[in-house]
Order: structure tokens, then sequence, then C-alpha cells
């Protein structure tokens, strides 16, 4: 047995008896690794020792070999997240990059992930009424690329050819990137201009563009993708709290319609 102590941010939490509780963290230094968490309940109703979803602490973890289920020794809180409680569109953002990494991430450390992570669930706490969405985007995205399931935006997924900065092209979703207009792309795939491909690059990048519009376009393509390509097929509920006007295309000014 080991004792392993690491910076952790709960994903997850069932109740496990009327004391415990099953967590799911995603540490710096383990991964994702499930725990139970003994007593947690009773010394949370005391005032000392809970853990609230996406808080971000130390943990102090028995690891054993061979175990689903790891021990809790002890948490302490350093940052509490409440806010992203306390509004439904920040909580479904949170919920939705929760998911994406509970679905995707291994028990193999990834500093990257969990800075992105991190850092992201800060901005869309902090952030003002007004980019609440964008946030949202910018960390989904971010944890699609740092997972390794970035869309290909630069080159052409029907012929290899790279796009002129200027060109505008069909985001073909079963491609899993952008086709250039001399190429046929499926049935359904939505329209991409330039400046909307700069865009996602940059979400992609975990930063929200200074004039990002088309934010239910934007949505649509984050929520398609993931259930495309990594949920299998199962659309999140959580963009249902999310989309702020009908979906639509990205055209050339970044403005869905």
């Amino acid at each position: 047995m080991a004792i392993v102590t690491t910076d952790a941010i709960l994903l997850r939490a069932h109740p496990f008896s009327e004391s415990s509780r099953v967590l799911r963290f995603y540490t710096r230094d383990l991964g994702l690794v499930g725990v139970m968490a003994r007593g947690i309940r009773r010394g949370a109703s005391r005032g000392h020792g809970g853990v609230d979803t996406f808080g971000e602490g130390t943990a102090v973890i028995f690891m054993r070999d061979g175990r689903d289920l790891q021990s809790l020794r002890e948490f302490s809180p350093v940052k509490v997240r409440f806010g992203l409680a306390g509004d439904f569109r920040r909580l479904a953002g949170a919920s939705i990059a929760a998911e994406i990494i509970l679905r995707h991430a291994g028990e193999e450390p990834n500093a990257q992930l969990y800075r992105a992570l991190s850092a992201g669930l800060d901005r869309l706490g902090s952030a003002g009424a007004e980019n609440i969405v964008g946030e949202v985007l910018a960390l989904g995205w971010c944890i699609i690329h740092t997972l390794g399931f970035a869309p290909e935006l630069a080159a052409c997924t029907g012929c290899g050819r790279i796009l002129e900065r200027d060109e505008m092209a069909r985001f073909d979703l079963s491609a899993g990137g952008v086709r250039g207009p001399e190429c046929p792309a499926a049935d359904g795939s939505r329209r991409i201009g330039p400046m909307a491909r700069a865009q996602l690059l940059a979400l992609l990048a975990g930063e929200v563009p200074a004039r990002l519009r088309g934010h239910g376009a934007h949505l649509t393509l984050l929520d398609d993708f993931l259930t495309y390509h990594m949920l299998g097929g199962r659309r999140l509920a959580s963009f249902d709290f999310l989309d702020p006007s009908p979906p639509g295309e990205i055209d050339d000014s970044g403005n869905g319609r």
C-alpha cells in the first residue's frame, strides 16, 4: 500500500451509506481515480471535512494495486467554487467538462489536462454573465484538444489540401473536420467561414475570442462533435441549459445563421 498526496478536483460524488460517499477525482499525479470516502457525510454535517463537486484541493489517498476504489484519508479544500452551483449555465458547463474527462481520461497523470480543467473552472466561475457561454465553449474544446480529439481545421479532410485563410469551408462531422469548397461533404454539413475557423482555433487553445458571435451555432457544433466522436451517440442534457438561440451555420463573420 502506498500513500499519495496530490492536487485533486472532484468531478462526481455518489452516496454509499449514511456516512460515506464514492468520489471520482481528477488528480494531478494519479489521473482519474475513484475513492471511498468513509465518514465524510457525517463530517460535513458537523461543518468540517466536506467535499463539494468541482471543488479543488489536496487529497491524501491510500493506494492499493488492483482496486477499483481506493481509500480517501483526507481532503483539504483550496477552492470550493460555490459560484458554479449558483448559476445553472456555469453548472452545465462544468458538468460537460467533467463528463468528457470521466469518459476519456485514464489513470495516467496528465498535467496539461489538469491545468486546463482547473483554469477553465476558475474562469467559468468568475466570468461575467455575458461571457459564460464563451467560457463553456473554451473549456469544452480545450479539454477535447488536450485529450487528442481536436477537429481538423487547417486542411481539407477529403483531399488534404491546406485551406487558404480566407476560404469558405464546410464542417463535415463524420470526417472530424473541414472540407474545402471543391470536395463534397456529408449531408447536413454546416458552412464554416475563415473567422469562425479562427475562433474555433482560439477555443481549442482555451481562449475566448474578443468578439465571439454565433453562440448558438458554436454550442451546436460542440454538442454534435462530442455526441458523434466522444460520447457514443449519447447527447449531454446539460446543453439544454446553454443554447441561447436556435442552431444554425457558422458563417464567414462568425454569426450563426
